[in-house]
């Protein structure tokens, strides 16, 4: 139960990784949050860091990894004990289209994305090289590309295969293959509140929220793991 008290109807302004956005906003039509309304800005995680840093009024951070919001925590700029581990990510290989062939692989840039990374590493691994990559912004991005058909391989997000499939049924999504989690490096999603909060209420009701039982295993359905099934890893 979430024991914080809002009093009145405020907005909570949340940068979010955007493999978590359409996930949040599902996790949110139950409305766990009565008397908040939450404003979603999605990007990739290294764009919302510099935005953060650069000073735009966000009250949470909901990254797609566990390095930027602990370098905002050591920058000053986040709160140490706000930190969570909300999701751990997992990536899927996806070829929709069997007979259309080429070299190109659509990722997420390394640069900027969690995801990014996880799938150069693997592809870089697993993958005949040279490797032909075709950079998303973000791992939204990346999805985009092999969605369109402007790119016949992808590594994509499980959680961005599972909503597309969930809003369409096109059986096209569920024609994919979940990788090996131990053949890329943990994709650690983790969330802190921004110390320049003047919501500090409202943004630790989403943060226990998030935490919560009922909504840890809704994450596991929308294709992510949770930290305390990765024990064994």
């Amino acid at each position: 139960m979430l024991s914080c008290s809002v009093n009145a109807k405020e907005t909570l302004q949340v940068a979010v990784a955007s493999n978590f956005k359409t996930v949040l906003q599902t996790l949110l039509k139950k409305s766990p949050l009565p008397n908040v309304d939450v404003k979603i800005s999605a990007a990739s995680s290294g764009v919302l860091y510099s935005q953060i840093v650069h000073g735009a009024p966000f009250d949470v951070f909901l990254s797609a990894d566990d390095f930027r919001p602990q370098s905002l925590i050591k920058e000053g700029y986040a709160e140490q004990s706000s930190l969570i581990t909300y999701a751990l990510g997992e990536l899927a290989l996806w070829q929709p289209k069997t007979e259309k062939v080429n070299d190109k692989v659509a990722i997420a840039n390394p640069r900027f994305s969690p995801y990014g990374r996880a799938s150069e590493h693997y592809a870089n691994n697993h993958f005949k090289k040279p490797i032909n990559y075709v950079y998303g912004n973000n791992i939204t991005h990346a999805f985009q590309f092999v969605q369109s058909g402007n790119v016949g391989v992808g590594l994509v997000a499980v959680s961005s295969l599972r909503a597309a499939y969930s809003n369409t049924q096109d059986q096209k999504y569920l024609d994919y293959t979940v990788l090996p989690t131990n053949q890329y490096p943990d994709i650690i999603q983790q969330g802190v509140i921004i110390s320049s909060t003047k919501k500090h209420a409202s943004a630790k009701q989403l943060m226990q929220f998030l935490m919560a039982e009922a909504t840890q295993q809704q994450l596991i359905e929308l294709g992510y793991r949770i930290k305390d099934n990765n024990a064994s890893k």
